[in-house]
């Protein structure tokens, strides 16, 4: 599972948003350039269909790729009185042959995306990382030379952590406290 907190920021302000959390982390920056493309199953794999996200870390020497599945949000009473996003989420490294397989299994390439920004790791009350990423669109496939932003002007900021169904609201608690230092 995962904590989740999402927003967006105008491009002009992320320099100071970068300084801030550089101030708050206690941490360097480390640089992002995930190109991600997103795979759905086709109906014969089953009742409900799927949704899989092939992650390829292209800020590696040798890129390396994450397949990741994010389930529902929590629902019920307990979901509606916390201040985060919480939903079950499973992932793993995979060898870059994935793409391969998960056609062969009938998967088909829905979109692709490449998030270009920074993010920071570190320890508050939970292992919490925060990205600051531009979202771009490929005009060609797989052409990440080629991206271009899908809200030029706008970044995606996000707050995440992991967690587990006896220990959410701890995180949420942790997520939600540094994340009042982030608000306007």
């Amino acid at each position: 599972m995962e904590c989740v907190v999402q927003g967006i920021i105008e491009t002009k302000h992320v320099e100071a948003l970068e300084i801030l959390l550089q101030g708050l982390c206690g941490v360097h920056r480390e640089s992002l350039r995930i190109h991600e493309l997103c795979l759905k199953s086709v109906p014969n794999l089953g009742l409900v269909s799927s949704e899989l996200r092939l992650l390829c870390d292209l800020e590696q020497p040798e890129p390396t790729w994450t397949v990741r599945h994010i389930g529902g949000a929590m629902r019920g009473s307990g979901a509606e009185q916390i201040s985060a996003l919480v939903r079950t989420m499973a992932e793993s490294k995979v060898s870059k042959n994935a793409l391969r397989l998960f056609y062969a299994l009938g998967y088909k390439l829905d979109h692709e995306l490449l998030r270009v920004g920074f993010a920071f790791h570190f320890q508050r009350g939970a292992q919490i990382t925060v990205t600051v990423s531009s979202v771009n669109k490929m005009l060609k496939l797989h052409a990440t030379d080629e991206a271009v932003p899908v809200t030029p002007g706008i970044q995606l900021v996000e707050v995440t952590a992991p967690c587990s169904s006896e220990n959410y609201s701890d995180v949420v608690a942790s997520v939600s406290s540094f994340c009042e230092y982030l608000a306007p």
